[in-house]
């Protein structure tokens, strides 16, 4: 009888780790995951908010999460942006990144830059479309 309930057990485990692979790829169950964040296929392109600064020769710098939005946190720096833009604070937001950036910062720009994210990560880093909601000067 023990080892009846042991092979029980140990099929019932196996039935239970295979389960999500024979299930939606988009549904996320704990403790056995798909990681569907990483499963699913995702676009080609994809659109970026941030914040860009620039050196006064026109040379591009990019701006950390802190002297975007006072954290370290990306997600956080690109809530700030992404909020600024819908609430049509993008002025006022490149203005206080201005105030707080480093010395060598001459310009801010607030920008949503559409990337190619395939052709991005093999070199070609230039956005197929960009759109300059804000920019204010030192």
């Amino acid at each position: 009888m023990q080892t009846r309930a042991r092979c029980l057990f140990g099929l019932l485990v196996i039935v239970l780790v295979a389960a999500p692979a024979f299930g939606s790829p988009d549904r996320d169950s704990f403790p056995l995951s798909t990681y569907p964040m990483f499963s699913l296929a995702r676009p080609a392109e994809t659109t970026v908010s941030t914040a860009v600064g620039f050196r006064a020769d026109g040379e591009r710098l990019t701006l950390s999460p802190r002297t975007i939005s006072g954290t370290r946190e990306v997600i956080q720096a690109a809530g700030t942006v992404a909020q600024a833009i819908s609430s049509g604070t993008a002025d006022a937001l490149c203005r206080e990144i201005l105030t707080g950036a480093p010395a060598t910062v001459a310009a801010i720009e607030i920008v949503t830059e559409r990337y190619d994210v395939v052709a991005y990560f093999d070199g070609a880093t230039a956005p197929l479309e960009r759109t300059v909601h804000a920019r204010c000067e030192s």
